[in-house]
């Protein structure tokens, strides 16, 4: 079947100056053309899509996500089954891709299984890269362990996550691997949600992150590294892990040595603002924490205020950034796009530079360079939002803007007239 999207406004993804009355051609779930009208032929038969006066993109990439259900409330966790959180997992999915995300990296919960399905069309959902779960030492933020004596377990699903020195994380990544991760997510620090550690506490040894990657990579796979303070991300850096996540605390050292290393940073600056808000707004929400996450996003937020300059600076100086959000049941589901204008506010990049790094970047970042542009030879990931969001990104956040929400060709949200 050929499709032919006409009339619209293109950015290609590439950063490339927007295309006036363009035509984007689909076949076989690909792009075969993508130009202006002038150089671009309809072809004979194809089903037209009319996207006069709006704007086209590239389906968007978020390099950081946590797709698979679980509640919050963790009485009533222990209280749902595992097939019962799998089919709560079939929301979150779709709501992901409701919003605009074609394609996404989970960063723990997902398995293979959801992968194929999304794949086959059973469900609706982002084309999956998985990890299965994140790799932690004991004690660790992957280790939910708490004092009553007992580790509950979040996704009945995966393997047991914790691991401890470089034997047990070599046997471990080889398990995910062969249990079919894309890539390895590790934590290198503690975090905002986890019971027994502080989210700037280093996790894991440079030589234990590094067994992670030298394993990932016999297989030809990456290690995406979760740090938040200081000290876990100069060991995830000195470990040359392919990107990092989160990252807020980096320093001037850090910068240097990423932007020597190619290391590609994964900001999700939206959570932890939009937790403190939520949390002043819904007070039964903040009622179920579990790991003291009020005085943690308190703490991060006031400090993040000071990173902002250095952040700005290392955008500058080429630190390679993804678009990702760590959308999870605890916030941000199918509200993916507000992390675009934190980037610009907080990066200070552009529009442009926002929406390649959320296609592009984000395909580059996670190897897949079939996906993020508008050009032949991609696959057929297309939006079509009416507006124009080199004028004001937080458009995008407006899901009744999305006139069309395309991938492999297939239409899941289609407005246009044929």
């Amino acid at each position: 079947m050929t499709i032919a999207i006409t009339g619209g406004t293109m950015i290609d993804g590439t950063g490339a100056d927007p295309v006036a009355r363009a035509v984007v051609v689909i076949e076989n779930g690909r792009i075969t053309a993508a130009g202006p009208e002038s150089q671009v032929q309809v072809p004979a038969g194809a089903e037209i899509l009319d996207a006069a006066g709006r704007t086209v993109l590239p389906g968007f990439i978020d390099t950081h996500v946590h797709g698979t259900y679980r509640a919050r409330d963790m009485r009533q966790h222990l209280l749902n089954t595992p097939t019962y959180n799998v089919l709560k997992s079939i929301e979150v999915f779709r709501e992901t891709i409701a919003c605009g995300i074609t394609t996404a990296r989970d960063m723990g919960g997902a398995d293979a299984g959801f992968r194929e399905a999304i794949a086959e069309g059973i469900i609706d959902g982002p084309r999956l890269l998985i990890s299965l779960g994140m790799v932690s030492q004991t004690g660790g933020h992957g280790d939910y362990w708490v004092p009553a004596g007992l580790r509950i377990q979040k996704r009945a699903w995966l393997p047991h996550m914790v691991a401890d020195g470089v034997d047990e994380i070599r046997r471990l990544v080889r398990e995910l691997l062969m249990r079919g991760a894309d890539f390895i997510k590790i934590c290198a620090t503690g975090g905002i949600t986890s019971v027994t550690d502080s989210w700037d506490e280093p996790q894991f040894t440079v030589a234990e992150l590094e067994t992670a990657v030298s394993e990932a990579a016999a297989k030809g796979k990456r290690v995406a590294v979760h740090a938040e303070g200081l000290a876990g991300i100069r060991n995830a850096v000195a470990a040359n892990v392919h990107s990092l996540e989160h990252g807020w605390f980096m320093d001037e050292a850090c910068v240097d040595r990423m932007v020597a290393q190619g290391t590609w940073w994964v900001p999700t600056l939206a959570l932890v603002p939009l937790s403190v808000e939520h949390r002043r707004k819904n007070k039964a929400w903040a009622g179920q924490q579990m790991g003291q996450e009020d005085v943690k996003d308190a703490q991060i937020y006031a400090l993040m205020q000071d990173q902002i300059p250095l952040w700005k600076e290392a955008v500058k100086r080429g630190v390679k950034v993804a678009m990702g959000t760590d959308q999870s049941h605890r916030l941000l589901v199918g509200e993916n796009m507000v992390e675009l204008g934190f980037m610009v506010d907080w990066l200070g990049m552009s529009p442009m530079e926002v929406i390649v790094a959320s296609t592009t970047k984000a395909a580059e970042c996670i190897e897949r360079p079939n996906l993020g542009a508008l050009k032949p030879g991609c696959l057929a990931d297309v939006l079509v939002v009416d507006g124009d969001p080199l004028e004001n990104i937080r458009i995008l956040e407006e899901r009744e803007r999305l006139h069309l929400i395309m991938k492999d060709g297939k239409a899941f949200t289609n407005k246009l007239a044929a």
